[in-house]
């Protein structure tokens, strides 16, 4: 009781321990986020940095908010004309139509993997069509 000295040592202690565990929270998080992407999840790292971060949502546009999003997309410019280049393509020949029959689509529906596009469908959804 009353001694004031072991009290501050005992203050000070706690308060390196608690940054040192801090250092490795922060660095645990590194790690974590180089290893899912270094397996391609870059979902799961996205959510563990949103997990991580105090802003939550989406941010009020502000002025603020709107002059960095400008700042960070510019307006586009045309590309060189040097840059371009003409391509033409020549026409499919009807031949190749005439093999597509409902045998066909039913068969090349069934292989299909991957997400919809502008259909809105994915590969299950053309497999039960």
């Amino acid at each position: 009781e009353g001694d004031l000295q072991s009290l501050m040592d005992e203050a000070r202690e706690i308060q390196v321990r608690l940054s040192q565990l801090a250092k490795k929270k922060e660095t645990s998080c590194h790690v974590a986020f180089t290893r899912l992407m270094l397996l391609g999840q870059v979902g799961k790292a996205v959510k563990l940095i949103d997990s991580n971060s105090d802003i939550k949502g989406v941010h009020e546009l502000t002025r603020h908010v709107k002059s960095v999003l400008a700042d960070k997309h510019p307006d586009g410019k045309a590309a060189p004309t040097q840059l371009k280049m003409e391509i033409t393509t020549p026409e499919p020949q009807p031949v190749i139509f005439e093999e597509i029959d409902g045998q066909m689509v039913y068969r090349v529906a069934k292989n299909v993997h991957g997400s919809g596009g502008p259909t809105l469908l994915d590969a299950d959804g053309w497999k039960h069509i």
